[in-house]
């Protein structure tokens, strides 16, 4: 090899482990004409989407809605939808629909979906919208964008200029540490739901720690999702427990999770728990990596930033996170979830690819994600199998917890375009709490392998 190619082959491989933040000049539209997660402030031409105003007050307070009761009231219960897509008029939204939506309206005469009028309520706090204005120019991806640096506290890429970065901001997109019941719902290919399981969770966070810096946080390990669930819900796997580490270096420290069983009484390691690999709960219908829409290592993929555009995506869905699983499935034969509880709303996305590396294996050989400009972990996703056919579907569920700022973001329904089976991720409306919980978060040593089985053994 020539010195020039050795020399252009080693450059490029620098270029290909770090990739350096944007330039102070660029940077300077955050909080001008960009907001400072980098969404465009302005609306678009036709009025349909409205420029950014703040969104949703910390003092919403619709009627019926209860501080601290884990539930929140829908803020725009008296709109109505501004036209309904079915099968028949599809073709006039067809570059603003995802590929599993139009299957669903061309598969089931029932299904339709309601678009209501727009509203941009992301509301962040202070700290992460000034976290994300310095993440702009202090935080890269490095280890071939499979990890980050300089990172904390805020959106890492508010200029995001690959689909590594955008996919980071998927991932790191503003939790809380919280406490909250979930209870995952399964309907089957005869469109009866059933209960897959009712689960106790905690999850923190030390990417939006605020006692933690950029330098302290990845010396602590680089965590930016730390969980623990204990099944609560159906008696055969009550008691059982799960543990889980998820973070922004997973080459230098790699993703970690255990099992409790109380069976035998054995914590046991799950090397497994990433990728496509079945969470149990769902009966298959939902990998690991699909949690809060994507949420793992992303090196089986190339992704691709395609662009923003505008898309019909689920969108402040109140109403359907309330809705009894017995309601959801009322429709269609219970085939689909009951589009007269959902709502969609038109909003710009940005647009993600990921095409399966050769040799790598995973069940998609490709992936596409519609991740709404505010919110990256609201939008929808497809998959196709290797044979080049819609698999599967995401829709996130998405609302706005008005008082704690921040997007509940982990409901959503996973469909299975080949089997006609659905996952409800998460449902508030069929037991007492869900989301924050008005309590003290628990130390980082709660969040250990000993401390899953004391709290299983309780």
């Amino acid at each position: 090899m020539s010195i020039k190619k050795t020399i252009l082959a080693v450059a490029l491989a620098v270029a290909g482990s770090a990739l350096a933040a944007v330039s102070p000049e660029e940077a300077k539209q955050l909080g001008s004409t960009l907001t400072p997660w980098g969404a465009i402030k302005a609306g678009n031409k036709e009025g349909t989407i409205p420029p950014y105003e703040g969104g949703l007050p910390v003092t919403t307070s619709p009627p019926g809605f209860v501080k601290d009761s884990g539930h929140w009231t829908d803020p725009y219960p008296d709109e109505k939808p501004l036209y309904s897509i079915t099968a028949k008029n599809m073709d006039q939204y067809a570059d603003k629909l995802s590929e599993t939506t139009k299957v669903l309206l061309q598969r089931f005469p029932t299904f339709h979906v309601d678009v209501y009028p727009s509203h941009r309520v992301a509301n962040y706090p202070q700290f992460v919208n000034d976290n994300s204005i310095k993440n702009a120019t202090r935080c890269k991806t490095v280890k071939d964008g499979l990890a980050l640096s300089g990172c904390h506290g805020g959106a890492p890429f508010p200029i995001p200029k690959t689909g590594n970065e955008m996919m980071w901001n998927v991932q790191l997109v503003y939790k809380p540490a919280m406490h909250l019941k979930s209870m995952p719902v399964y309907v089957d290919a005869a469109g009866s739901p059933v209960i897959a399981a009712i689960q106790d969770v905690y999850i923190t966070t030390q990417y939006y720690d605020q006692t933690f810096t950029p330098e302290t946080f990845e010396a602590a390990g680089s965590w930016f999702f730390i969980a623990s669930v204990i099944q609560k819900y159906p008696p055969r796997i009550a008691g059982d427990g799960n543990l889980f580490y998820w973070g922004t270096d997973p080459v230098g420290y790699p993703n970690k999770s255990w099992t409790y069983q109380q069976g035998n009484r054995r914590i046991r390691s799950l090397p497994d728990a990433q990728y496509d690999f079945p969470i149990l709960v769902s009966g298959g219908a939902q990998y690991y990596d699909e949690v809060y829409m994507f949420t793992g290592k992303m090196d089986r993929f190339d992704w691709k930033l395609i662009g923003k555009k505008e898309m019909i995506i689920p969108y402040n869905n109140y109403r359907a996170n309330e809705t009894s699983m017995e309601k959801m499935a009322a429709v269609g034969g219970g085939h689909h979830p009951n589009p007269d509880v959902l709502r969609w709303e038109l909003h710009r996305v940005n647009v993600v690819e990921g095409i399966l590396k050769p040799g790598a294996r995973h069940a998609y050989a490709k992936r596409r994600y519609y991740l709404d400009e505010d919110i990256p972990a609201a939008g929808m996703a497809d998959a196709w199998d290797h044979a080049g056919k819609p698999f599967r579907g995401y829709f996130g569920l998405a609302f706005w917890e008005y008082d704690a700022q921040w997007a509940y973001a982990l409901p959503a329904f996973v469909y299975d375009l080949s089997t006609g089976i659905y996952f409800y991720t998460s449902t508030i409306a069929d037991h007492s709490v869900s989301g924050l919980w008005n309590e003290p978060s628990p130390p980082y040593t709660f969040f250990t392998p000993e401390g899953l089985q004391r709290r299983s053994a309780r």
